[in-house]
């Protein structure tokens, strides 16, 4: 059975004291070494939990003369590996939505929701990262490449979260203006929106 196997898929075996002890001394210069590799303490943390996970589920795999050290190495280079495999596909997800997202105009509703007078009402009761980037996209017309930099976003990210925010924005307005929907934001009938119009014409 290789160490890639899906945890739990094999019965746990009780650790070794031989195990137990070799893992104690090794715990920091593992999880340094993550660190180096990685250089994100988050995500050494997380291949650190994965591997101790591995070495619980398929510690019968270590057998009676070999190293334990060897051994530990190699399944914490296999939780690495996955780990990298993992982040590689999860980039490569953002950057093929972030393409498609800057290829594709916003529809007719998101550009109508962007003009609504009652967005004013409603982005604040959002949540403050989907009213952020709300602003600095929509609004205020900011590159998205300046918008990810502030924030410390890939342009996958950026994309991904401008998407749940303009979502979360459409159902806030689809339960505040019931009417909008149906007969288009720019004639919404609340009474903020004429107070804007009457102040507008007069």
């Amino acid at each position: 059975m290789s160490i890639n196997e899906p945890e739990g898929s094999r019965e746990i075996k009780e650790l070794t004291p031989a195990v137990i002890a070799v893992l104690a001394e090794v715990h920091d210069s593992f999880l340094k070494f993550l660190r180096r590799r990685l250089r994100n303490d988050h995500d050494a943390e997380e291949v650190m939990q994965r591997f101790y996970e591995r070495v619980v589920v398929h510690a019968s795999q270590l057998r009676r003369q070999e190293s334990v050290r060897i051994w530990l190495r190699r399944v914490l280079q296999s939780a690495l590996s996955d780990h990298r495999r993992r982040t590689a596909v999860r980039q490569r997800v953002e950057a093929d939505f972030a393409r498609k997202d800057a290829a594709t105009p916003p529809p007719a509703e998101e550009l109508d929701v962007i003009v609504c007078a009652c967005l004013y009402r409603l982005l604040p009761l959002l949540k403050r990262e989907y009213e952020e980037v709300l602003r600095r996209a929509d609004l205020g017309s900011e590159p998205h490449e300046v918008i990810a930099s502030a924030l410390d976003l890939t342009p996958g990210n950026l994309a991904v979260r401008l998407h749940r925010a303009r979502q979360a924005l459409r159902k806030a307005l689809q339960l505040s203006c019931q009417t909008c929907p149906i007969h288009g934001f720019l004639d919404c009938g609340c009474e903020y929106t004429k107070r804007l119009r009457s102040r507008r014409f007069t």
